[in-house]
């Protein structure tokens, strides 16, 4: 002890020295790692290099005008694509007044429109009575309720424009009766799987950014017009995905037929040209010319009598639009008086 308080200067250096060089050890060692490391990036990022430029094409100039011209014809498609889907229409504001009138307006409109072409629609169901009433498309409880939520109005509207467009088609195809129309829901007042609600709910494909709207008609017709039907859904402006086609053939006695047969057959056959647009006189045989010895079918085996029923068709169908879906525009407050 007394050499070291003698000496205290020097192992106090001495002390320091080791220090400094236990931390240079230690530096040495981190540096040495750090730069194995970097070693190592630098030649993952060589050989990603290499590969780079070894693969083919290469990025010369001419392969680059290639892309180019590629990515501006891809533009031209995608284009020319998207002009086949539907696009959500613009609504504005909305209220509940607003909103009423353009319900009311569009089932007068399908009303008309049914009335003219000769198809029949179904009867709906007053629930508070439970007597019958008009069909209103899908939209009972929205003509019952007073106030409606403003976050499911811009909603309705972009289904009530739906079934407008798709009913319309039916309609110009001359169907014989319209049976039902169902629809997903839309706010918390309508039970999926209930009523004309379907269970299955509106979606979003995130890849191309467009709302996907599930339906369902049901209606009745001949196979002439369920072809006739399917060409216009073809050929329409929105873009309408056929998922299902259920058609279910009346029986031989003709039970699963929604019309029966008229009494009065002079009846049925006005009631057939009016369909048609045809008045009495036109398209049909003078009495001079019918032939009274024609032998009337007998019913006995060996007399063939043609009678086309008509078939039940259940279409499930999706329309695609693409676009984000419509955000809820609140509806200005009512004031108090």
């Amino acid at each position: 002890m007394s050499w070291i308080k003698r000496n205290l200067a020097f192992v106090i250096s001495l002390a320091v020295a080791a220090a400094l060089l236990i931390g240079g050890a230690v530096y040495l060692f981190s540096a040495q790692s750090e730069a194995e490391a970097a070693t190592g990036e630098l030649e993952a990022k060589k050989n990603e290099y290499d590969t780079l430029v070894k693969r083919e094409p290469y990025p010369n100039a001419k392969n680059i005008d290639l892309a180019k011209a590629e990515q501006a014809r891809f533009n031209t498609l995608k284009t020319q694509a998207l002009a086949t889907f539907s696009q959500y229409p613009s609504v504005g504001v909305l209220d509940d007044a607003s909103f009423k009138a353009l319900l009311t307006r569009t089932i007068g409109d399908l009303e008309r429109s049914a009335e003219r072409k000769g198809v029949k629609l179904p009867t709906g169901a007053d629930s508070s009575s439970g007597s019958a009433s008009k069909y209103n498309f899908t939209f009972n409880s929205q003509r019952r309720e007073l106030r409606l939520p403003p976050n499911t109005l811009q909603p309705l509207v972009l289904a009530l424009t739906d079934i407008h467009e798709f009913t319309e088609l039916l309609f110009a195809s001359k169907i014989h009766t319209l049976l039902h129309i169902k629809r997903s829901p839309i706010g918390t007042n309508e039970v999926a799987g209930s009523g004309d609600i379907l269970l299955k709910k509106v979606s979003t494909n995130t890849v191309i950014g467009a709302g996907i709207y599930p339906y369902e008609v049901q209606f009745q017709c001949f196979s002439s017009e369920l072809g006739d039907v399917l060409t216009r859904f073809v050929g329409a402006s929105n873009a309408y995905v056929l998922k299902t086609l259920n058609v279910d053939r009346p029986s031989s006695d003709g039970s699963d037929s929604a019309e029966a047969a008229p009494v009065n057959p002079a009846a049925g056959m006005m009631a057939m040209m009016s369909r048609y647009g045809l008045r009495p006189g036109m398209g049909t045989m003078p009495p001079s010319q019918v032939n009274p010895s024609a032998p009337a079918p007998s019913g006995k085996v060996g007399d063939i009598v043609l009678e086309q029923k008509p078939i039940k068709v259940t279409l499930g169908f999706e329309v695609v639009r693409l676009a984000s879906p419509p955000t809820a525009t609140q509806a200005p407050k009512a004031t108090r008086r």
